[in-house]
């Protein structure tokens, strides 16, 4: 499922011609898989690990994180959290059971469009 969910992304960064590394990691915030699309930038690696690590900590889409960021800046001091939109946490009865992150779009609201390709790929 992680896999499936991971390519879903890739492929709907692909369709839009942006070169992006994904990760999806599960409950406790460990990577089960990554995938760099050709281009990507080295930064994106990292960067899509702690997008999916902190959508799943606070079962909450990463752009909607960084709001809280204004009543609470020291969030941002969380070891392995990134507070940039293109995180998207997966639920299962409403509980955060994995995220997938994706990062390298000129944009997070891109990213997280990614991201959530990749979740909606779990219910088919």
């Amino acid at each position: 499922a992680a896999t499936r969910a991971a390519q879903a992304a890739l492929d709907a960064a692909h369709r839009a011609h942006q070169n992006v590394s994904v990760a999806v990691v599960d409950r406790d915030g460990r990577t089960l898989v990554t995938l760099r699309g050709d281009g990507a930038g080295p930064q994106s690696y990292e960067s899509a690990v702690k997008k999916a690590y902190t959508a799943v900590s606070w079962n909450a889409p990463t752009s909607a994180l960084v709001k809280r960021l204004d009543s609470a800046p020291t969030l941002k001091d969380i070891p392995g959290t990134l507070f940039l939109a293109g995180g998207a946490p997966v639920t299962a009865k409403g509980a955060p059971v994995a995220a997938v992150g994706v990062a390298g779009a000129p944009s997070g609201d891109q990213d997280e469009t990614f991201a959530k390709a990749g979740v909606a790929a779990l219910g088919r």
